[in-house]
């Protein structure tokens, strides 16, 4: 969760929540498993603030959890913008990186509905043979701005 595999006492550099879910996004995205190690302290104890970034993520969990189990990497290969995770019938787009509010995305099989993952607020969008631009309702800035796409 830091710089070290085991429990260092003076390691405090810990990963941020952002950098968590980053990780564990991109690693669903790739079809990956992501393995957090937590190394306890001599007395067996969970660093408090290993406990606080488990936490956390959890709480993100909670909300987005649908667009990672039981997923697969989506057919979009890896992007700077960030990643897809699909299952069934549906397309998650994983937007962890734009300064925009469009967003150009090669799907083009028949979209039914775009929604924002976290309210379904609709999503606009525009389809041609060589994909999708999304029209996003603003710029993103949460952590990882879910849109789903029903196929």
């Amino acid at each position: 969760m830091n710089n070290n595999w085991g429990y260092n006492i003076t390691d405090k550099n810990y990963k941020s929540t952002k950098e968590f879910i980053h990780y564990l996004v991109k690693a669903a995205g790739n079809n990956a498993n992501l393995l957090i190690n937590v190394g306890p302290q001599p007395n067996g104890e969970i660093p408090a603030m290993a406990i606080q970034r488990l936490k956390e993520v959890g709480e993100w969990m909670k909300i987005y959890g649908e667009t990672i189990y039981g997923t697969r990497g989506g057919f979009i290969p890896i992007h700077d913008w960030g990643v897809t995770t699909h299952k069934g019938n549906k397309l998650f787009v994983h937007i962890l990186n734009l300064k925009d509010n469009a967003l150009f995305v090669p799907v083009t099989n028949k979209i039914k509905k775009a929604v924002l993952f976290k309210n379904q607020t609709l999503v606009n969008f525009k389809q041609d043979k060589t994909g999708t631009l999304l029209y996003l309702p603003e710029v993103p800035t949460d952590i990882d701005y879910v849109i789903e796409l029903t196929i």
